[in-house]
């Protein structure tokens, strides 16, 4: 009998991931006005540069995130079938 362990998907968890993050810092960067700031009130950044940004760095960290929660999980499983 042979058992079959099962990897994650390392590249699907940093897309889908990043993907999230990026989606996430759009929809903070469309609703910016929860802390009030002075470049914001003048305006100095637009809408679309404040998407574009923040969801960036949403997806840059939320993909990394996402990434290492799979290696963690990946390591875990193979401690545990040892």
């Amino acid at each position: 009998m042979s058992s079959q362990v099962r990897r994650p998907n390392h590249i699907r968890a940093l897309v889908i991931g990043a993907l999230v993050g990026f989606a996430l810092g759009g929809a903070l960067g469309v609703y910016r006005g929860f802390e009030p700031s002075a470049r914001v009130a003048a305006g100095e950044y637009s809408t679309s540069t404040a998407v574009g940004y923040l969801g960036l760095l949403g997806a840059l960290v939320v993909g990394l995130l996402a990434a290492g929660i799979s290696v963690l999980v990946e390591t875990l499983s193979e401690r545990r079938n040892r």
